[in-house]
Order: structure tokens, then C-alpha cells, then sequence
């Protein structure tokens, strides 16, 4: 994958367009402004911005292959990694190490704690940290593992004081290992949805899996998972990506995602067939490990740096209340599939709402099953801080009913047969037309902004 990355700053740019820029509205911004301040709320819940899957010095792979310095977690790359999720305003943030090391870890140094950090206990055990960062902002911290499946949010390992038991649970995909990783708190997931058959996730799902990813970042840009799991080109971005990327160019560096954002279509329709069996949680996995590119882009930033990797999506917990959540506040929306996901890349969504409401004014929330004759799509809008020109962008709702394309538009619509619908909201991004260079043309086209969780209606 490096060697792919080597070859970016001498490939060919794309074809120059001279038409004069946009005024900007809004500049670029590197980190995304916190949720209480920036995304309105739905009714009666506050949207906060969650990562999941990501990697810190305790996975073996992670830091350029350098976690660990004399035993200890790499110092400068953790702290690249905190300031990360401060600079992004993410309210929590589900590690996923991978166990080795993590599994040779007593279960409180996966919090990595450092001085000033909020100790959360649940019956005299660590099941969270809180970080506070310099604006004042508050972090969330929830220990997880990353294997042959993906427990987030765990309370304590999973073979409690057994390093060895712990790693042998975690390198399974079994009814023993989920009921294992349930018991310890978690909820479970599973990583890399695209390298799965759906036959063998729905024998997951049947004892227990609770979630998939519906998107994962390392798979879009890694060429053997393109071409082997995703029938993808292998390396069509490689010299799409130079306007970002080379130090002439002229794009936001921070944008060269935007060369791999499609639906990742075989998860999606995994995910979907999924639904037949009972709720599946779907979520975007950011995958990040510091671990890839340590060259610096024209900002000065390494290619694949926490923050970069951060700032271009995460999954929206949709929660009750105005304080920071707690641990049990983030895993019941998660739990409940009471989240979308949305590439914020191209803009914060604010005012996102779909839900599913009876002639009595009963309404069933996105990740729930219920009963009713009519779904409600309220679009979102881009929120006060998305970095925007003045012209506004186009925005497509479209539903979902049994993964099949089934309504279009904002507003109403009246659902007289039982099915899983959930929402996908496309977008043309004209206000990103400044930012996105001389070859601004080549990209303004549409792109998927969110993904809902499905609504069961019976």
C-alpha cells in the first residue's frame, strides 16, 4: 500500500478548468465544530459525532509499525491521536485495537489515561475515560477490540483476568465468543463486511452479531480489496487524487477522499439482506492506524494522519439530553441503531430527521421496528460551520425499502406494505467548488452524504 502512495506526487493532474473561482463563504476548516453547538437538535435528540473503528498504540500494526517504544505506547503518536479527536469534535470515540497488544493489556490501560482525563466507573470498574480539550470540548473513550470480530464498548475483556482466554475469544467468530463479548459489555460488530459471505454473516447474526460496516475506509483504497471484495478498479484514484495531493496542486489536500467515496455496494446489499433476520446495525468504520503515509501534503500534515482520516466521516448517535453522554447514553443508541452515518467531508448534515409516525402520533425511530402509515424525511442542510462558496448544493433523498430504490423527496410518505425502509441522502457538492482547485469540474458530481439506519414497519 506505501509503494502505492509513493507514486501520488509524480502522476499526471487531471484536465485544468480556468473558470474563476466562487467567493468563499466559510473557509476550509481542518476539524469539524462540536455537535451541541453546530447540529440542531431532532425533537427530543441531540445528534453527537462518534468514531468507530479506529486503532491506537496498543494495536501491533498501528504508528508505522512502531506501537510500542521500550514497552510502552508510542507517546508522540497517541497524542496525535488525542488531539485528533478534539480537533474533529468527536463525542465518542469506540476503539477497536487488535489484541495483540491489546489483549496483554490489563483492561484500564487500553484507556491509555493520561493526567487531567475523567475516570467513568460502572460498579467500581473502568468502563470509560473522558478527554478534555482545550476549548473545553469532552471525549469520550471506550475501549474495543478488533479481530475475526469487533466488540465495541466493552466494560472489561472478555475472558476477565485471562490474557490468553481473552485472545482466543477474540480471534473467533462463534456463538461462544459473541455471548463472551456481550457479557463483557460490548456490542458486536463485525469489520470488513465487504470480504464476508452474506451466508456467513447471517449464521453471525442468528447468535447474536448486532452490527456490520457499511463502509470501510482501508477497503477503499486498498487495491487487492478493491479488485478481489468491491469488483472495483484497483487503483483508478491513484492518479485521480494528484490535484490533492501533489505539492503543485491546487484542491484541498483534505479532499482527496473524495476520489474512493462511492456506496461500497457489496456491504450495503450484505447489510440489507441482513435486515430479513431482525434489526443489523450498519456504521462506517474509519480503520485508522497512522500507518500508511507519513510523507506530509502541501498543509504540512502526513497523508494518513488521525485528524485527516477523522474529518471524513463519522456515525451520528442520536441522544437524549444536552450533557455529554455517558457510556450507557452512546451504546443504547448504538445498541438501537438510533444513528446514520454521514461523510461530513462534504459538509456537516444539520437538521437530519426520519422516523416512521401512526394516524396516532406514535413515531418509530430510524434502527426500530413499529407499526405506522407514513415515513417522514426531514433533509438536512448544510450546518453554520461546512466550509461552502456561495452556491448551495444539491441534495437528494432517496428510500430505501428492502434495499430496493422505492421513493424519492423530502417531505411525507404514505407506506401501506410491511418492508425495511431507510433513508440515503445524495449530494452535488457546487459549494465545495473553491476548494476543490482548477480541476474543480472532474468532481462536482454526486456522491452519497448519509445513510440511515433501517425502520422495520409491520
Amino acid at each position: 500500500m506505501l509503494s502505492v502512495w509513493m507514486l501520488l506526487a509524480c502522476a499526471p493532474s487531471k484536465t485544468v478548468d480556468s473558470s474563476p473561482p466562487v467567493a468563499i463563504a466559510v473557509p476550509w476548516n481542518g476539524g469539524l465544530e462540536q455537535t451541541s453547538k453546530d447540529l440542531s437538535r431532532i425533537r427530543n435528540w441531540q445528534p453527537r459525532r462518534a468514531i468507530m473503528h479506529l486503532h491506537s498504540p496498543w494495536s501491533h500494526d498501528a504508528c508505522d509499525g512502531e506501537p510500542l517504544i521500550d514497552g510502552a505506547a508510542n507517546s508522540a503518536c497517541l497524542a496525535d491521536l488525542r488531539e485528533a479527536l478534539c480537533t474533529t469534535g468527536v463525542d465518542v470515540a469506540y476503539l477497536s485495537d487488535h489484541p495483540t497488544h491489546a489483549a496483554d493489556q490489563p483492561f484500564a490501560s487500553l484507556f491509555h489515561i493520561q493526567p487531567g482525563d475523567e475516570r467513568i466507573e460502572e460498579d467500581g470498574q473502568l468502563i470509560a475515560t473522558r478527554l478534555t480539550c482545550p476549548d473545553g470540548h469532552t471525549v469520550m473513550w471506550r475501549a474495543g477490540i478488533e479481530d475475526t470480530l469487533m466488540p465495541l464498548g466493552l466494560a472489561a475483556h472478555s475472558a476477565p483476568n485471562d490474557p490468553e482466554a481473552s485472545d482466543r475469544l477474540y480471534g473467533l467468530a462463534t456463538e461462544e465468543a459473541i455471548t463472551a463479548h456481550k457479557a463483557a459489555g460490548g456490542f458486536v460488530a463485525i469489520a470488513h463486511t465487504e470480504g464476508k459471505t452474506l451466508e456467513h454473516l447471517s449464521d453471525l447474526v442468528q447468535v447474536g452479531l448486532q452490527g456490520v460496516e457499511i463502509f470501510n475506509l482501508h477497503a477503499m483504497f486498498d487495491p487487492n480489496k478493491r479488485r478481489d471484495d468491491l469488483g472495483l478498479d484497483p487503483l483508478s484514484w491513484a492518479s485521480a487524487i494528484t490535484p490533492f495531493t501533489s505539492p503543485d496542486g491546487t484542491a484541498e489536500p483534505d479532499l482527496f477522499f473524495i476520489a474512493v467515496l462511492t456506496e461500497q455496494t457489496v456491504s450495503v446489499e450484505r447489510w440489507d439482506a441482513l435486515q430479513a433476520e431482525g434489526p443489523v446495525v450498519g456504521f462506517a468504520g474509519t480503520d485508522a492506524h497512522q500507518n500508511v503515509l507519513p510523507m506530509d501534503l502541501r498543509d504540512d500534515e502526513r497523508g494518513d494522519s488521525y485528524r485527516r482520516m477523522i474529518r471524513w466521516f463519522s456515525n451520528h448517535l442520536l441522544i437524549d439530553g444536552n450533557d455529554a453522554p455517558s457510556p450507557q447514553q452512546a451504546d443504547e443508541a448504538l445498541a438501537a441503531g438510533r444513528l446514520y452515518t454521514a461523510f461530513e467531508i462534504l459538509g456537516s448534515p444539520d437538521g437530519l430527521d426520519f422516523h416512521l409516525k401512526s394516524a396516532d402520533g406514535h413515531i418509530t425511530e430510524m434502527g426500530s421496528t413499529g407499526s405506522g402509515d407514513t415515513l417522514v424525511v426531514q433533509c438536512p442542510t448544510l450546518s453554520a460551520s461546512s466550509p461552502t462558496n456561495t452556491d448551495p448544493p444539491e441534495i437528494t433523498a432517496i428510500v430505501y425499502k428492502d434495499g430496493a430504490r422505492w421513493a424519492e423527496g423530502c417531505g411525507e410518505h404514505a407506506i401501506s406494505i410491511p418492508g425495511n425502509y431507510r433513508l440515503r441522502v445524495d449530494i452535488v457538492p457546487h459549494h465545495l467548488r473553491d476548494f476543490l482547485g482548477k480541476t474543480a469540474d472532474d468532481w462536482i458530481h454526486s456522491y452519497p452524504w448519509v445513510y440511515t439506519n433501517p425502520i422495520a414497519v409491520q
